[in-house]
């Protein structure tokens, strides 16, 4: 319990120290957000200026850094410049589709990657662990955007004649999650496999099989359990390079959701919505390694610390 509270508390300082360094980034770094309004002629000076003491920008750095973690203790992540909703119920609404994305994709991913792993270390130099390793190292090496085109390509010529009626569900998830967890899979192969290969070789496996333990689920389960936990933890690793994957993936099969809010809201300057959405970022980040870390720690109780 001491170890699950000190990465409870570290999980709780890690996401304050990603929220506290976007609030400053976006600050310093992209200066008044009214300005943008004013080039576009969307706001008149005076509207510019009302807006700006609505946002608190007039007051200074360290009031506007207080009212902004008052704001998000009470859930208040501001309104969005532009069209000047509340920006939870603005990313709540795109949630759900990146959600369905990202939940599918990684289930995906740990599939395919465990899939993968085992095949390549059982097998070893034989042709299916050869190919499950060439499969994998794939992954790791072509981009998301590359693997969409080429999905949908591929989905274009298998569609032919058939009406899109037909092969719609395919193109809205069924595709866009399997490019986004194949991607994440490879990474997840390559360290179970490691894992596995070192297992097999270790004197207990081994005395095992001189003992004439035959069942290979058996086998493998004693074996895998070893190379379950470094998995685990690149797992969630995984989960939040999905929020940034679905960016990518969104926008090349034009889906709604956050990802492409996020890409309109940069492009927009509307700071409010960014800053919430790395907010929801970095908390998605820190909760997937704790509950990773939780994870680990039921399977190998070797990582709880002495007893």
């Amino acid at each position: 319990m001491n170890v699950l509270g000190g990465r409870l508390a570290t999980a709780a300082s890690t996401a304050w120290a990603a929220v506290t360094i976007t609030f400053f980034a976006l600050r310093l770094g992209t200066g008044d957000p009214t300005a943008s309004l004013l080039a576009q002629g969307l706001a008149t000076p005076a509207q510019a200026q009302a807006l700006r003491h609505e946002l608190g920008l007039d007051q200074p750095l360290f009031n506007q850094y207080l009212g902004f973690l008052s704001g998000l203790a009470r859930g208040d992540l501001g309104q969005s410049l532009y069209t000047g909703r509340p920006v939870l119920r603005v990313i709540a609404e795109q949630a759900p589709s990146t959600a369905e994305l990202a939940g599918l994709g990684l289930l995906l991913a740990v599939v395919l990657g465990l899939v993968l792993g085992v095949v390549g270390a059982w097998h070893g130099r034989r042709a299916l662990g050869r190919a499950a390793s060439g499969l994998s190292g794939v992954a790791t090496a072509l981009p998301v955007a590359f693997t969409g085109i080429v999905g949908l390509v591929l989905l274009t010529g298998v569609q032919g004649g058939t009406a899109s009626s037909v092969w719609a569900p395919v193109r809205r998830l069924a595709l866009p999650a399997l490019v986004l967890g194949y991607a994440s899979s490879g990474a997840i192969a390559r360290v179970v496999q490691a894992g596995l290969s070192e297992s097999l070789t270790k004197p207990y496996i081994l005395a095992a099989r001189a003992r004439g333990v035959r069942p290979r689920l058996l086998l493998l389960w004693h074996a895998l359990r070893p190379a379950l936990p470094p998995a685990i933890s690149l797992g969630a690793l995984e989960a939040a390079y999905l929020f940034g994957g679905t960016v990518v993936t969104e926008t090349v099969f034009s889906r709604p959701g956050l990802g492409r809010l996020l890409v309109s809201a940069i492009l927009q300057g509307d700071f409010p919505i960014v800053q919430g959405l790395v907010v929801l970022a970095a908390i998605v980040y820190t909760a997937s390694h704790f509950l990773a870390d939780a994870l680990a720690m039921l399977i190998d109780p070797r990582l709880r610390g002495p007893a």
